[in-house]
């Protein structure tokens, strides 16, 4: 178990050759001649695009759990999938009205996020900051990430501004509920077009990356713990007793208009395994049991679910969220 090196914004050293091409024909075409039915759906994709795409393929699952300890669950977490649809209205093709005509997903987007603000405060700032992204990757995402050094950069660009918006809109959101100033959360976000994977991190989920025998740590605690620990004032150990490991010095609102995001592009492999979580896995379960877990030949449906368990069997003091996604 490892933490990406200081200052690697590329991800962990972790990035081989690509042994993994996917064709995707220039010449498709909406096959309107062909009728779907009255209120039929007819997909374009093509399934062998889909076989040899794992950023499509991919087996996912999540889960949040409020645990032992807390009266509300102030996690949220989303898995989704970027496609292109077309609606028809009407036509005097065969297609008729209230065919959809849709396309082979374009990404896939992963999310964690962990609120704070207590009871009726922590569980909207994570909603709020996950439907900004969630936004924000529907209007813009799947069309701009390419393979030019310059299309990635300007999407991570996009994904930050995304984020500070998000910031603002908790503000006018706490502002019109009556909610706390210091409403905020944390957000782990990972974005995957295969093979890329871009991961945005603000505050202390995690984001994990297993490959073979290794599991490597792509994200930062932004507490005060962990500034400690890079001042060399406290050591790892220290830290990790330490009541500092729960202060945030960084999040998605929290009183604060200062915003660090933490960034990361990787380039992903079959069969390698993304885990974001909360730090209410993080926090009690070690990362030894936690690549174990995923190292397992188990569903990822059923390594989420025994996660949590590990979790709340050891306590269970924190909202537990975990997401797992195979390649």
């Amino acid at each position: 178990m490892s933490d990406p090196p200081d200052g690697n914004k590329d991800g962990p050293k972790l990035t081989p050759e690509r042994n993994a091409t996917v064709r995707v024909s220039r010449h498709q075409t909406l096959k309107l001649l062909s009728s779907a039915g009255p209120f039929g759906f007819r997909s374009l994709a093509d399934a062998s695009i889909i076989a040899g795409d794992p950023g499509v393929s991919a087996e996912t699952a999540g889960r949040t759990d409020i645990g032992r300890v807390r009266e509300n669950n102030q996690d949220q977490f989303l898995i989704a999938s970027l496609e292109r649809s077309l609606l028809v209205e009407d036509s005097s093709f065969p297609a008729e009205a209230g065919t959809r005509l849709s396309d082979t997903p374009q990404g896939r987007l992963f999310i964690v996020a962990d609120g704070i603000g207590g009871h009726g405060g922590g569980e909207v700032a994570s909603a709020v900051a996950i439907d900004a992204m969630a936004h924000y990757a529907f209007a813009m995402m799947p069309w701009v990430l390419r393979r030019g050094i310059q299309d990635v950069e300007a999407l991570v660009a996009g994904l930050e501004q995304a984020l500070r918006d998000a910031q603002a809109r908790l503000r006018r959101v706490a502002k019109r509920k009556n909610l706390p100033e210091k409403l905020g959360t944390t957000l782990t976000m990972a974005y995957v077009r295969w093979p890329d994977a871009v991961v945005l991190h603000v505050g202390d989920s995690r984001a994990y990356l297993h490959r073979g025998d290794d599991m490597v740590r792509l994200t930062k605690d932004h507490t005060l713990a962990e500034r400690l620990v890079e001042s060399h004032a406290m050591s790892r150990e220290e830290a990790e007793r330490s009541h500092f490991s729960h202060v945030l010095v960084n999040a998605v609102g929290g009183g604060s208009d200062a915003l660090e995001v933490e960034v990361h592009k990787i380039v992903l492999q079959p069969n390698d395994t993304l885990l974001l979580c909360s730090d209410g896995l993080s926090g009690y379960v070690d990362e030894a049991a936690i690549a174990a877990k995923i190292s397992s030949n188990s569903s990822v449906r059923d390594i989420v679910n025994d996660l949590i368990a590990l979790a709340n069997n050891a306590g269970g003091g924190n909202n537990i969220t975990a997401v797992v996604a195979r390649f």
